[in-house]
């Protein structure tokens, strides 16, 4: 047996990293068991209150004050502003304040800040500003949760085939993520597209369509931050057939929007790019509400009286250090076989969400895809112990999601953002050993019972 197999079956043989307490608790609960409390606490927690504070606000005559739909307010915005006007003023940020305020008044304390959005969201809102606020609101809602479903559902169907009790635990963890539920479906974010493209893409890849993959990804297209780092994935581990893709789809989106908008809309673009970066801060503080953010340049903002030139350094420094390690990591996983794959997506999306210029909360709803990946590549390797661990840090994040804004505005502190940290730094150890240790030949499940 070589060094790659006694490794790979002494890590199988270990201990389990958690212990379940039988003679206090008893026989520890089977997955049927666990998606039942699962369930019952999400109905019970978000599901109920939720539908209760529906129907008290419907029968005040104010269903839309349950919710502080901020978010879509933009969308529906700059859609508006297509129909109404033409895509020549969409940034105008005195008219996109105009039509904000119009749609959704927020209290004399905050404002709206400028729309960031490239040309080609607006042209797809367009259609839903025909209807009024509220049902449009409603159908993208809708839409949101169908999308999200589907992103993690693709994630997870190569990944976890005929194991429905498993991917039920899956999906519940989604629904219940606090990035998600309430801070993208109530708020009416994109951050679902995202998932959805991410998602898409890892199946395709999964199923050996390269080309897809890289179209489904260029969708991320209309935020750019979250494509950092994994277009560098893209070339460094010599996926050039998804990096082609995404090239296609890009192109294909941006000759789309042309043909609505023209030529000059582009320009007119990257400079609101400009204002918008300048508008974000002022006297070395940024104006953004940094409890609501979980990268690391937001968090060098959050220090009491803003980022000096030594944070700047510590962040330039501490930045270049992941990213040349991670740099290193993802070259040689290229060759390390199919069981580094999937490590090295989901530690690309984790440090993606960390290693950032920034990176609001429920952006963060990526990190779901990251677990999955990691777990399934910790499975297939027969990493018992360090699959435990990962679900413990997924539990972790959970709980911690749902009180780290509240936490960051007292103490300045986003816990988040140190849990991801944790996470990150785990998955590039792993993905280090399977490097190392070489291409095994597995089959996916070996330790299942």
């Amino acid at each position: 047996m070589g060094e790659t197999g006694r490794v790979l079956v002494a890590d199988s043989q270990r201990k389990p990293l958690f212990q379940w307490p039988t003679k206090i608790l008893g026989p520890a609960p089977g997955l049927k068991e666990v998606n039942l409390a699962a369930w019952g606490l999400f109905v019970g927690f978000l599901i109920a209150p939720l539908i209760f504070t529906l129907w008290l606000n419907h029968k005040a005559g104010s269903v839309l004050k349950s919710f502080q739909p901020v978010d879509f307010t933009y969308l529906y915005g700059i859609g508006r502003i297509v129909q109404e006007f033409s895509f020549a003023r969409l940034y105008d940020y005195g008219l996109q304040l105009k039509i904000f305020n119009q749609i959704y008044p927020l209290s004399v304390s905050h404002a709206y800040g400028p729309s960031p959005y490239p040309p080609f969201v607006a042209l797809f809102f367009s259609p839903f500003a025909r209807l009024p606020f509220m049902p449009a609101y409603l159908i993208w809602v809708g839409i949101s949760l169908v999308l999200y479903l589907a992103g993690i559902a693709a994630s997870v169907k190569r990944l976890f085939p005929k194991e429905g009790l498993k991917t039920s635990l899956i999906f519940c963890y989604a629904l219940g993520f606090y990035p998600f539920c309430p801070s993208t479906i109530v708020n009416g974010q994109l951050s679902v597209v995202a998932v959805f493209s991410l998602g898409f893409a890892v199946y395709q890849e999964r199923i050996a369509r390269p080309f897809a993959c890289g179209l489904a990804l260029s969708i991320l297209a209309y935020k750019p931050t979250l494509l950092l780092l994994i277009l560098p994935m893209l070339l460094m581990t010599r996926r050039f057939r998804e990096f082609l893709g995404f090239i296609t789809g890009s192109v294909l989106l941006i000759l789309a929007t042309t043909l609505f908008a023209g030529i000059d809309i582009w320009p007119t673009y990257l400079r609101f790019l400009g204002y918008f970066r300048q508008a974000s801060v002022v006297a070395g503080q940024s104006r953004l509400q940094l409890n609501k953010y979980v990268d690391f340049t937001s968090f060098s903002y959050a220090v009491p009286g803003g980022r000096s030139r030594a944070g700047l350094m510590i962040l330039i420094g501490v930045s270049g250090v992941i990213l040349t390690a991670l740099a290193a990591l993802l070259w040689k996983s290229a060759t390390a076989g199919k069981a580094a794959q999937p490590l090295a997506w989901a530690v690309t999306v984790t440090w993606t969400l960390l290693v950032n210029l920034y990176v609001p909360i429920y952006d963060s709803t990526l990190v779901i895809i990251a677990l999955i990946l990691t777990v399934a590549a910790l499975r297939d390797l027969g990493w018992r112990r360090e699959m435990e661990w990962t679900i413990f840090l997924a539990v972790l994040i959970f709980a911690v999601s749902w009180n780290t804004v509240a936490l960051a505005k007292r103490f300045e502190i986003q816990l988040i953002t140190i849990m991801l940290v944790i996470l990150g730094l785990s998955q590039s150890y792993w993905l280090y050993r399977v490097i190392r240790l070489g291409p095994p030949q597995l089959k996916p499940g070996l330790i299942e019972n």
